[in-house]
């Protein structure tokens, strides 16, 4: 006879607090999930369209191809999360109500869909969003000296006809797609580095 608590399997997400939930699954679609601790989680090809993420934690977390569309993201962080081909449209991801970021710093954004999006202050400080979608993207941030961040990114083939630039930073280490002029797009150079990290 077997052993109910030798039935489950490694990947229970109960043993290890790992989320993960199968491609399509829509359970998170339309929740409130504020402040969640979704660090590492595995949502490849989840539906969470409408979920308000505010705060919440998606460090290293598996987003490839993510429905997101309409998400409140304002302050959560996103750091070297994999969202390659992730659904951003008219997602939130501008400062939070105390002025904090959205942060991709390292996130893998290729191929990301961020039209009509609000991404006005959000840090995508070496992050790649090689042939990203960012028509009708909104970066201008709502407080001048909390700019959007695209220090170190790599904009390589990103779609930028229509985003809304100004004031957005940027760095030498930034590659633009061939012939984009950032001055032309109202951002502003920036040769500080950000902060090392403790």
């Amino acid at each position: 006879m077997i052993d109910q608590d030798d039935s489950h399997s490694d990947d229970d997400p109960c043993l290890d607090g790992t989320l993960r939930l199968p491609p399509g699954d829509r359970s998170l679609a339309g929740t409130m999930q504020e402040g969640r601790d979704l660090m590492s989680a595995e949502l490849a090809g989840v539906d969470m369209r409408d979920a308000d993420f505010y705060w919440a934690m998606f460090n290293d977390a598996m987003l490839e191809d993510a429905i997101m569309t309409g998400c409140d993201l304002r302050g959560a962080v996103l750091n070297k999360a994999n969202m390659r081909g992730a659904d951003l449209r008219k997602a939130n991801c501008g400062l939070d109500n105390l002025g904090g970021s959205t942060d991709f710093i390292e996130t893998d954004l290729s191929g990301a869909d961020l039209r009509d999006a609000n991404i006005g202050g959000a840090d995508f400080t070496d992050a790649r969003l090689v042939g990203a979608y960012l028509s009708g993207a909104n970066a201008v941030s709502i407080m001048p000296d909390r700019p959007t961040s695209f220090r170190g990114t790599d904009l390589t083939d990103a779609r930028l006809a229509g985003a809304r630039l100004q004031g957005a930073i940027y760095d030498d280490r930034t590659v633009f797609p061939r012939a984009f002029k950032p001055e032309k797009a109202g951002m502003v150079f920036h040769s500080g580095r950000r902060k090392p990290r403790p």
